[in-house]
């Protein structure tokens, strides 16, 4: 089975929102007035499509995004829930597992990484699958985690001073076949070594970095 979120998660979220059961508990403090994120207050509602992969098409799902006011300056912010990253329409699993599958390999291209028993994901209005540049840009964003990496990487030391983490970081190597430029290599190298850190987070704290961590420290 492909990565995906699933329909059923979606609409637990769903029903979360319409028992107000959402707190903005995974958001940062207010960039322009500092005040903590348990003081914001509901400011309004949006609704929000995901796409998520059923029998191998992909399908778009709707859910409804919480987003908070800052009382003290009137900024808004939108709550994410688990399976979502911001400012994408797939789903976390999607984008993490994608990504994994194409990095964890040296001779895999995007394309293979995309590919589920000897197929790829496709849209049922035509004959498109998912582009394999899709995984490009997702690696991109989630190479721009950095500080999401470096703080779940102070908290697992924290845990475990003698974790075998920093050798595992230090020993992610690219194959020379996977980019053309310096930056890309170091795109490459951020998000592997970001998906090590999540492994780790989740055998030490089970749960995942994404995505409080991530929006705390990324797209706060």
């Amino acid at each position: 089975m492909p990565p995906t979120a699933t329909l059923e998660d979606i609409k637990a979220y769903q029903h979360k929102v319409e028992n107000d059961n959402i707190a903005p508990d995974n958001l940062p403090p207010c960039p322009r007035c500092r005040v903590e994120s348990e003081f914001f207050k509901i400011h309004a509602y949006r609704e929000r499509r995901f796409l998520i992969i059923i029998e191998m098409l992909i399908k778009a799902a709707y859910c409804s995004l919480v987003r908070f006011k800052c009382p003290g300056c009137g900024k808004t912010f939108t709550n994410y829930p688990d399976f979502a990253i911001p400012h994408k329409h797939y789903t976390q699993p999607s984008i993490t597992g994608f990504s994994a599958s194409y990095l964890n390999s040296e001779d895999i291209t995007y394309r293979q990484a995309l590919m589920v028993d000897g197929s790829v994901p496709g849209y049922p209005q035509n004959d498109a699958t998912l582009p394999p540049s899709t995984i490009h840009r997702w690696i991109t964003t989630l190479g721009r985690l950095t500080q999401t990496s470096r703080t779940a990487l102070i908290l697992l030391l924290q845990e475990n001073p003698v974790s075998s983490i920093c050798r595992n970081l230090a020993q992610v190597v690219i194959p020379q076949r996977k980019y053309k430029t310096k930056k890309r290599k170091k795109q490459l190298i951020n998000c592997r070594q970001l998906m090590i850190v999540e492994a780790f987070f989740q055998a030490t704290f089970k749960t995942s970095i994404f995505t409080k961590l991530a929006i705390r420290h990324a797209f706060g």
